[in-house]
Order: structure tokens, then C-alpha cells, then sequence
């Protein structure tokens, strides 16, 4: 019986050589989608004193967006515990739900995610501060 175990996860050179290459190339996915987050916030920055011309709504979308994309492409790649994953996956939510809100022409469907994309942030760090509670810190 181990056997037949063994003899199904062993995978073949092939398949080996695949794997981590595209283990390589998600991490630099994610490495770049982040970098180009940073950039377009300072971009986003710039904009409002140097660069009026450029659009708004497209340049405060993309770190949102770009952020919210890394962040769930590395909870994919770091595998955390479900708990741990539930909690990312609400922060990316988020951070994706807001980068779209910007997008969209104000309105009763824009200011309804607006408050959803606040739900999700008050949920997040709700549970962050009940979790540390829990742990009943010696100073309090």
C-alpha cells in the first residue's frame, strides 16, 4: 500500500522542472505587481500637485487594484491556515472592491460598495483588536 502511495506522488522530471519554475515566475508576478503599486501611488501622489492632466479616477484605482491582486497572489503562495486566509481574503476584498469603487461614476451602486469596502475594513480590524484582546495582554 505505501507502495502505490509513493508511486503516485512521485511526479515525473518533467512535471518537477515545471513546478518551480512557475513557483518563480507567480513570486515575480507578485513582486512586480506590488513594486508597480508603490509606483503608482507615488504616481498618484505626484499627480495631484505636478501632473493634473493625467486621470484621477484610473491613477487612484491602479494601487488599489495592483495591492489587493499581490496581496491574495501571495496568500496563494505562502498557503496560510485557513483562519489566516479568511482574514487576507477580506483585506484583499477590500483593497480590490475600493480600486474598482474608484472607477465607477458616482452613484447609489458606487457609494454602496464605498460602504461595503468600509465593512470589510471595520470587519478586519475588528477582528484583529478581538484576537488581541483574547490573548489578555499583562497590561491590561
Amino acid at each position: 500500500m505505501n507502495n502505490l502511495l509513493e508511486q503516485a506522488t512521485i511526479s515525473s522530471p518533467a512535471s518537477s522542472l515545471k513546478q518551480p519554475r512557475r513557483h518563480k515566475l507567480f513570486f515575480l508576478l507578485i513582486w512586480m505587481m506590488s513594486l508597480l503599486a508603490f509606483v503608482a501611488g507615488l504616481l498618484l501622489l505626484m499627480s495631484d500637485v505636478f501632473l493634473r492632466f493625467l486621470p484621477h479616477a484610473s491613477l487612484s484605482a491602479a494601487p488599489l487594484l495592483l495591492i489587493g491582486a499581490a496581496y491574495l497572489g501571495f496568500q496563494a503562495l505562502t498557503r496560510p491556515k485557513l483562519l489566516d486566509f479568511c482574514k487576507a481574503l477580506i483585506v484583499s476584498c477590500a483593497f480590490l472592491l475600493w480600486g474598482i469603487d474608484q472607477l465607477l461614476v458616482p452613484g447609489w451602486f458606487a457609494t454602496t460598495l464605498g460602504d461595503l469596502v468600509i465593512t470589510l475594513y471595520v470587519l478586519d480590524l475588528g477582528w484583529m483588536v478581538i484576537d488581541r484582546l483574547k490573548q489578555k495582554p499583562s497590561h491590561l
